[in-house]
């Protein structure tokens, strides 16, 4: 090979050496932040930060889901997720009197609200429900929360045997353990219209309300809890609204990620949301944007500053 031609060739070996150094440090250097997986939000999040932040690494963290994202996120084994609000509320209301429960969660997004819907077996009415003080009571499993959210319901009701609640159920069983009577009432929080609480409704099972004044009770103790209806011929037989309770689903956050890097992810989210959630139709999953920020937890800083510029903006 001739000197001018081996020089050149040398010369470009270099420099694509360093293009590719200059590439692997780039990407190096680029914050990595680990989101919890899920089965319905997260693959479509993570697309949208790829095209938007190509300067952040966001990765699905698998294997953990609700309040195992919150066990996640507060050992530091994962950096955001989605959670329900009672067990986010909870959770930090625990850090400090458990030094091993970990760091406190910030909120990013508050989402759509889950109703609970409250079921009772054929032949039992809700004044039989409020009357008969110990009940055998099924919990849907899908939210691990939801036994929790049922003790604090049921204890307002001043049941004696708190051991009624049995384990929660998989959600495509209930109809059928109220259908046999193996369980009294049904406890299910998840957005309407929900197949499991159409199939028991079709088995005879009634939706009971969750009266305004108990409602209120909840909600200057617990701020996580909303007062929610479900529509009027949601269910069959059901003639009317029936008033209940509901959590939201949140976006939350380690409290010590960067205030910038929470900034850039809040913004894009909230910009996302029309396109990640744009097959929800009329049903209790829809978002009110314009009540995003209101988490019942403390938001980042970052998440914060986000909403502040938004409202400032004309």
């Amino acid at each position: 090979m001739r000197p001018a031609v081996a020089a050149a060739a040398l010369l470009t070996a270099l420099l694509g050496a360093a293009c590719d150094r200059q590439t692997s440090l780039s990407a190096s250097s680029r914050p990595v932040v680990r989101l919890v997986s899920d089965t319905t939000t997260t693959q479509a999040l993570v697309a949208e930060y790829a095209r938007s932040l190509p300067n952040i690494d966001v990765r699905l963290v698998t294997g953990a889901a609700f309040m195992g994202t919150v066990m996640a996120i507060q050992r530091g084994d994962a950096d955001m997720g989605f959670v329900l609000a009672d067990v986010a509320y909870l959770a930090n209301v625990n850090v400090g009197r458990q030094p091993q429960s970990g760091s406190p969660l910030r909120g990013m997004a508050a989402l759509q609200t889950a109703p609970v819907h409250l079921l009772a077996r054929r032949g039992m009415s809700g004044a039989d429900v409020l009357h008969h003080k110990s009940l055998r009571v099924g919990t849907n499993g899908a939210f691990s929360s939801q036994t929790m959210l049922a003790q604090l319901v049921f204890g307002a009701y001043e049941f004696e045997d708190s051991s009624a609640l049995n384990a929660p159920l998989p959600v495509d069983e209930i109809p059928r353990a109220l259908a046999d009577g193996s369980i009294d009432v049904a406890f299910v929080t998840a957005y309407y219209p929900s197949q499991a609480v159409t199939n028991a409704a079709k088995a005879g099972a009634e939706l009971l309300p969750i009266d305004n004044d108990l409602a209120e009770r909840f909600r200057h103790k617990y701020p996580f809890v909303r007062r929610i209806v479900i529509p009027a011929h949601t269910y069959p037989g059901q003639e009317a609204a029936v008033r209940t309770i509901g959590v939201d689903r949140l976006l939350v956050c380690r409290s010590d990620l960067d205030e910038k890097l929470v900034n850039d992810l809040t913004r894009v989210f909230i910009e996302a949301v029309p396109r990640i959630f744009s097959s929800l139709r009329a049903s209790s999953r829809t978002i009110d944007l314009d009540r995003a920020s209101a988490t019942p937890i403390p938001l980042h800083n970052g998440a914060a500053l986000y909403y502040r510029e938004r409202e400032l903006r004309p």
